[in-house]
């Protein structure tokens, strides 16, 4: 998929919110959804989570199923002056990273930049190649189908859809 053409409060969200809200659907088909670290890659017009080998849940849902769908809606810990929330619906496809990829080194990055505290963790070379492989070994990776914004984080209006154009 090529890069989107996206408003730049929405580019913004979705480069700078530490966590969103990932919904996967479950067997049964019911929503199930989990906090976690987005990476938004501008350059393939995806936003990539992960998923560690011991919880694998939500990529063997989004393997099942793969309709899903990412809330950004609580800017805690960014510089963010009052961003909007999005919300993106997508489909998903699941890869299995057994060798760093741009796009895991790009996430490993920007965890340690939003997580402090890690560095701790990985400042050991075992522990920070340990890391990949066990944290970041299931890569989920979202296409947007359909995007939709509610300025000022007010789910109390009805929100605005975001065309989807790409950009060459």
């Amino acid at each position: 998929m090529a890069r989107l053409h996206l408003p730049p409060e929405v580019e913004t969200a979705l480069s700078e919110y530490y966590t969103c809200e990932f919904t996967t659907v479950n067997r049964a088909g019911q929503p199930v959804t989990w906090p976690t670290v987005p990476f938004y890659d501008r350059e393939e017009g995806s936003i990539v989570v992960t998923a560690s080998i011991a919880f694998p849940i939500k990529a063997l849902n989004a393997r099942r199923n793969a309709r899903v769908a990412l809330l950004y809606s609580d800017p805690a810990g960014t510089t963010l002056d009052d961003p909007p929330a999005v919300l993106v619906q997508g489909d998903a496809t699941v890869s299995e990273l057994l060798e760093p990829t741009r796009q895991s080194l790009e996430l490993f990055k920007l965890s340690v930049r939003r997580q402090p505290d890690s560095r701790r963790f990985v400042a050991n070379p075992l522990a920070r190649r340990l890391f990949g492989f066990y944290f970041q070994r299931l890569a989920i990776t979202v296409h947007p189908r359909r995007i939709v914004v509610w300025p000022h984080r007010d789910f109390g209006v009805a929100p605005t859809a975001v065309e989807l154009a790409d950009v060459g």
